[in-house]
């Protein structure tokens, strides 16, 4: 079964001959200048200029995504840009193609449809005209898809990213943790309480303080100094002995 990339490429291959070779060149090389985007009103307000007057002698781009106005640009040969240019109101109706197209909504962005209107003044399209204007329409649909693909990879590389990072963080302060109640005698809650409250005082943020506790192997004395609150009489309570306890010269308090 032939895919639908194979019957577009089998289609351009049948009908390339029916269209000047130097202005297939042309065209080719007007539409490589195109520039993709994931907002395909940036892609397709180029293809009237590259079309004109490579391919047709007018050409117009109708577009909407359901939620904006009606987007529409026109460029002729033979007249100014206008929503009605004089070339397109002489064309007789078997001298105009048109060419619809609709995008379905992909990667998180909206779907789309329009229309792309291109007309001679000398003559009425060929099968092969026919067969070029709708490959040029995918050529810039796949544009956008290519953009959105882009921007829809780079927003999951980055999810990833952050996520890995708050692993990391995550690790690490729950081991920095673990040394505040090793060195302190604290229990969790409080262990992490007083690593906020460094924090704060520091100016720094929790993990970094916490890989610095991690590197160290100890929270920092400087790090409760001038602290006061539950946490601050909690360390005090364990680093200094009661009034009446022995300490370690034998004599009383």
């Amino acid at each position: 079964m032939v895919n639908a990339a194979e019957a577009d490429l089998d289609a351009f291959f049948r009908h390339r001959d029916d269209v000047p070779a130097a202005s297939c060149a042309a065209l080719i090389s007007s539409l490589g200048r195109l520039r993709g985007s994931d907002d395909p009103v940036v892609t397709f307000a180029g293809l009237p200029g590259a079309c004109v007057p490579e391919f047709s002698d007018g050409c117009q781009v109708e577009l909407s995504d359901g939620a904006e106005p009606l987007f529409r640009v026109t460029h002729s040969a033979s007249s100014s840009d206008g929503p009605e240019p004089t070339a397109a109101r002489h064309a007789t109706a078997d001298q105009v193609l048109l060419t619809p197209f609709q995008v379905m909504s992909r990667t998180g962005y909206p779907s789309y449809a329009g229309m792309v209107t291109h007309w001679w003044t000398g003559r009425a399209p060929s099968d092969g005209d026919a067969a070029i204007a709708y490959l040029m329409v995918k050529h810039l649909i796949a544009l956008v898809d290519h953009e959105r693909l882009m921007a829809a990879v780079a927003r999951v590389e980055d999810r990833a990213a952050s996520l890995a990072l708050e692993a990391i963080s995550g690790r690490t302060i729950n081991l920095a943790i673990g040394i505040v109640m090793h060195q302190t005698g604290l229990p969790a809650d409080d262990a992490e309480d007083l690593l906020r409250q460094s924090a704060r005082t520091a100016g720094t943020g929790l993990a970094k303080l916490a890989a610095g506790v991690v590197r160290s192997g100890a929270l920092a004395p400087a790090a409760s100094r001038g602290r006061s609150g539950p946490v601050t009489r909690s360390l005090s309570l364990v680093s200094s002995p009661p009034v009446g306890f022995l300490p370690a010269s034998g004599e009383l308090a």
